[in-house]
């Protein structure tokens, strides 16, 4: 294999990497949404946590606002839990992408140290061939006097 072909598997790679790269980028923005909104949820459910004590603090029992603010918080909870595998399932996508960015990142490595490797081999071959051509020439011009 040639160092221009292995330049070329270099420069594909270099565009599949940083293709990943945009997907990775993509994918923790996403990650960071779904935090924000379970913060988000987290917050409601505390202020409605918080309204209730109030309620019981005050001793003005409103049965039905209670159940609506109960019925809320077990709606939140369960709201919290099914955004918390949201983000579960979002991070372990993460770990993946990163994995493979990191594998793409040690190919494209891999590539240019044997581009590299193959480039100096070249450039010792043409030594060398020069330098026997320039042994053949003064051989050749010492004969030849």
């Amino acid at each position: 294999m040639t160092s221009k072909k292995l330049s070329r598997i270099i420069e594909w790679k270099g565009v599949v990497k940083e293709q990943m790269s945009m997907e990775m980028r993509k994918t923790r923005e996403r990650l960071q949404v779904e935090l924000n909104k379970l913060d988000g949820m987290k917050v409601k459910l505390a202020e409605n946590m918080e309204t209730m004590d109030s309620i019981y603090s005050r001793g003005d029992v409103d049965t039905e606002r209670l159940e609506l603010l109960s019925n809320y918080v077990i709606y939140l909870d369960k709201r919290i839990k099914e955004q918390e595998t949201r983000i579960s399932e979002i991070l372990n996508e993460v770990e993946i992408k990163q994995s493979s960015l990191r594998n793409a990142y040690r190919e494209e490595r891999v590539f240019e140290i044997l581009r590299n490797r193959i480039a100096d081999e070249e450039l010792r071959e043409r030594q060398s061939i020069e330098q026997k051509e320039l042994d053949f020439n003064t051989v050749t011009r010492k004969t030849n006097k």
